[in-house]
């Protein structure tokens, strides 16, 4: 089993598509915990919405699916809600510490803990302390390492160097190469997509990642090689082909939605 991920980080396409293909290279499915996927898939939505959600039930449903949504054992949830129970005030600044116990980001904190997963990997830490949370984690798990972690500091780990680098370039290159492999895909045109990946990386709190891609391009000795290696991977990956299935589920609905 690999990290576990919040609602946010998979609600929003550019991490989501890093985080598919980083799975996927690792060999893993992307995994939901019970109160992520009840966050994706509220059906307290506006018309807007609906289409979203009918894209997580449709693509998490199929059989070669990229997600793995789990569900706890009645044991798990308990130790689950124990584990909020040790939660303090400092652990979530914003909450009332009667709220942990339905507190949406606690929840989904020790369910990823009573779940035994590598990580819990969030996009900030605007709502949950993570120095704090990995306090309680080690205390509860034993654990020397810390569990909630950032995707920015998760992709660093995971990629940190040399070709590990180079390759997570062209793994993020590939969440934005052409479908189709006869279309043209030149050295600059790439670039642009590169520098467009990249701003959209850092509005979504992926700043050093951004930096790093970029750096690791203009290091790059074989530019062609590199943008080929990306386009392989584009074409063989799952995750990105049920992407386009997501993609094209939403422009069918707000087509429709449109035409009301």
């Amino acid at each position: 089993m690999g990290p576990a991920f919040d609602t946010m980080t998979l609600s929003t396409p550019t991490p989501r598509k890093l985080i598919g293909c980083w799975m996927e290279q690792a060999g893993f499915k992307t995994l939901i915990v019970p109160e992520v996927w009840r966050e994706l898939t509220k059906s307290q939505a506006p018309a807007s919405r609906q289409y979203p959600i009918a894209a997580w039930e449709h693509i998490v449903g199929l059989a070669d699916s990229p997600f793995d949504r789990v569900e706890l054992t009645d044991e798990q949830n308990e130790v689950a809600y124990t584990i909020r129970a040790r939660f303090t005030t400092a652990c979530f600044p914003s909450v009332h510490p009667t709220m942990f116990h339905s507190h949406s980001d606690a929840i989904i904190v020790s369910q990823a803990m009573a779940l035994g997963t590598d990580a819990l990997v969030t996009g900030d830490v605007k709502t949950i302390d993570h120095y704090e949370v990995n306090h309680i984690a080690a205390q509860v798990l034993g654990r020397n390492a810390p569990f909630v972690t950032t995707l920015d500091h998760a992709l660093g780990t995971a990629y940190p160097s040399g070709q590990a680098a180079e390759h997570f370039l062209a793994l993020a290159l590939a969440t934005v190469a052409p479908a189709e492999q006869e279309t043209d895909w030149s050295v600059d045109a790439a670039h642009q997509s590169l520098e467009a990946l990249c701003a959209a990386m850092a509005g979504a709190s992926l700043t050093t990642t951004a930096k790093r891609l970029d750096t690791r391009w203009d290091e790059c000795r074989d530019l062609t090689a590199l943008l080929d290696k990306a386009r392989s991977m584009a074409a063989q990956s799952n995750a990105l082909r049920c992407e386009r299935v997501r993609a094209r589920m939403h422009r069918q609905g707000l087509a429709a939605l449109n035409e009301r």
